[in-house]
């Protein structure tokens, strides 16, 4: 099985979790407000690693998540800066399971 990953977990800024709680809102559509999807075909991100978190958010942002939820994915994140996916992936990585 190979493993597709960008270096962007190598550069994660600090994140700031209560900064990443105000700008996940549009997350929380998909992903639940605190990381526990509402539906079962979306993954939760609840208590998931944060640099694995800001690493996938990157590579759908990059591309390197394609398909019609990469392309979702990247709408979504183009909107986004690398602090601020930081701050997110740090609010739900904090978030109990």
């Amino acid at each position: 099985m190979a493993v597709v990953s960008s270096p962007a977990a190598a550069n994660m800024p600090e994140g700031n979790s209560e900064l990443g709680m105000q700008k996940a809102y549009t997350c929380q559509f998909c992903h639940g407000a605190t990381g526990i999807s509402p539906r079962d075909d979306y993954p939760n991100m609840n208590g998931q690693n944060a640099e694995y978190l800001f690493d996938a958010m990157m590579a759908y942002k990059e591309g390197y998540r394609d398909g019609a939820m990469g392309r979702l994915m990247k709408q979504q994140m183009s909107v986004l800066n690398t602090q601020d996916m930081a701050d997110i992936a740090t609010y739900y990585a904090e978030q109990s399971r």
